[in-house]
């Protein structure tokens, strides 16, 4: 077996995020135009080897910068297309931030109907629903986006591995740690990715991405896990970089593979409450589904609004459905 090639700056630009690249661009420009001269000027035959070497280091910079402009580009195309957390770029005035009634939201006046709240009991759910008994995928893919990675977080600790989440906020590719060394119990040894988009199929650049995160914070092992599925690029990717992936139905039979106390217990986290009404990624609140204006789609808006605009897109035909009940 040869002997694996080592990461280059190329590579971690090319499989990393945006501002990865443009950080990379930003020093090779110092390195070239600040701290080569700053060496070199006090040497009278240096000197013009500095001022020979400034328009390479140029190039360098310009083209780690055009990838990260084209990485950034390509970030808001594919967030414009995202299925389920596509975050929204308008921000509507909402009429009130309190919580419609479930069978309130996704109703065509939900943006303008008298706010109520649903009588919940102890547990946090709403009263006389129909208590979900089993794991399912299609409870698996209608679990909102942050409950789907507590979810996950709490299946490792199921399985005796200590894990996080990461905080609210830009997380860097990053929705999971995993430590399993003793001997170095602050370093990760491997980084957990997850999208609840439903059904859909995630690409292989999310996988590419992952594989940049994994470079920059030095763990040889990944997870990706999804509700939906994976394309047949994803996979070819994956396998040979160290990334397992997770579908939902695989993910479905891990959980049905618990211990039934404990399998019962995640069922009942999972469930309690609001559990399909997407979390704010920005304050950590509830948000409520509201209708699109003059034929746009209808989104989610923050509780909070106006303190907080944070919007996400909303697929079409959004409703609270119960009929993944069992």
């Amino acid at each position: 077996m040869g002997r694996k090639r080592k990461e280059t700056l190329l590579d971690i630009a090319l499989f990393s995020t945006w501002p990865t690249a443009g950080v990379i661009s930003v020093g090779i420009l110092f390195f070239g135009y600040v701290l080569v001269p700053a060496l070199f000027n006090h040497n009278q035959f240096l000197k013009p080897l500095a001022a020979g070497l400034q328009p390479l280091f140029l190039i360098l910079g310009c083209a780690f910068g055009a990838i990260s402009l084209f990485k950034w580009i390509g970030q808001l195309k594919e967030s414009a297309k995202a299925p389920s957390l596509e975050f929204g770029r308008r921000s509507l005035p909402l009429q009130s931030n309190k919580r419609y009634r479930r069978e309130d939201v996704g109703n065509s006046n939900a943006g303008r109907m008298d706010p109520t709240c649903a009588p919940k009991d102890q547990t946090g759910n709403t009263q006389n629903e129909p208590k979900i008994k089993e794991w399912s995928l299609a409870l698996i893919q209608s679990i909102e986006w942050k409950r789907f990675e507590d979810v996950c977080q709490k299946f490792y600790e199921q399985k005796g591995i200590r894990s996080e989440c990461t905080p609210l906020g830009p997380d860097g590719g990053i929705d999971i740690r995993l430590f399993q060394e003793e001997s170095t119990p602050q370093q990760a040894t491997a980084i957990v990715q997850c999208k609840a988009w439903g059904s859909s199929f995630v690409g292989v650049k999310p996988i590419r991405e992952l594989l940049g995160v994994m470079v920059h914070e030095k763990v040889s092992k990944a997870f990706f896990m999804t509700s939906g599925k994976y394309s047949d690029e994803a996979k070819a990717f994956a396998a040979p970089n160290r990334i397992t992936l997770i579908d939902g139905a695989m993910f479905l039979a891990m959980l049905q593979r618990l211990p039934e106390a404990p399998r019962q217990q995640l069922l009942e986290f999972s469930t309690a409450g609001d559990f399909n009404v997407p979390t704010c990624p920005s304050c950590g609140t509830s948000m409520r589904l509201v209708q699109g204006k003059e034929g746009l789609r209808d989104f989610w808006g923050c509780l909070n609004y106006p303190r907080c605009r944070q919007t996400l897109g909303a697929r079409r035909g959004t409703h609270l459905t119960t009929a993944y009940y069992q």
